[in-house]
């Protein structure tokens, strides 16, 4: 069923090239990571882009995020070719009525299979807390933590205002 959404408020579009982001914009960007349970991944390979719908769950910095694939995945060959990726986590299912209200956060970042045991450890134990339906895929040995490492945000609200916020690293 096709909805009818409200008309886009056209302003001027704020648009930030640095890291311009105010407390309330950094709060809106660790809320959307924690409320939202999915978000679309983007990798590339074979000249193409590909995206995969992914369960994930960030640090509390918000410098990396965690998720699990299958290791016979497209995905996963994809990103063994190139780990640079991208990832998209928007708030749209819980706006209905108003494009208005629907948030989105793209992050950019370089992902990497976790090889320590400890490391491994720790990732698993973030993303089953978030998701602890996920137990037996994410213990599968068919199954492979990956986990991205954040370069940049791009934090898109009220349809055309746009934000880069870049992590603090140095922690």
């Amino acid at each position: 069923m096709r909805k009818n959404y409200d008309e886009p408020m056209f302003t001027d579009v704020v648009r930030c090239e640095q890291d311009c982001t105010t407390n309330e914009v950094e709060q809106q960007i660790r809320q959307l990571c924690q409320e939202q349970s999915f978000a679309v991944l983007a990798t590339q390979g074979d000249g193409q882009p590909y995206t995969s719908l992914i369960a994930f769950a960030a640090n509390e910095d918000l410098t990396e995020l965690v998720f699990c694939t299958p290791v016979q995945t497209r995905k996963f060959h994809l990103l063994q070719q190139n780990t640079q990726v991208s990832v998209m986590i928007d708030n749209r299912a819980n706006q209905p009525d108003s494009i208005n209200l629907i948030s989105g956060l793209t992050m950019t970042g370089r992902a990497t299979v976790p090889e320590d045991p400890s490391t491994k450890q720790f990732w698993e134990e973030r993303l089953l807390r978030k998701h602890p339906y996920l137990k037996g895929f994410v213990q599968s040995p068919n199954a492979s933590l990956v986990v991205i490492q954040a370069v940049r945000y791009f934090y898109v609200r009220r349809f055309q205002e746009v934000y880069q916020w870049i992590p603090n690293t140095s922690r």
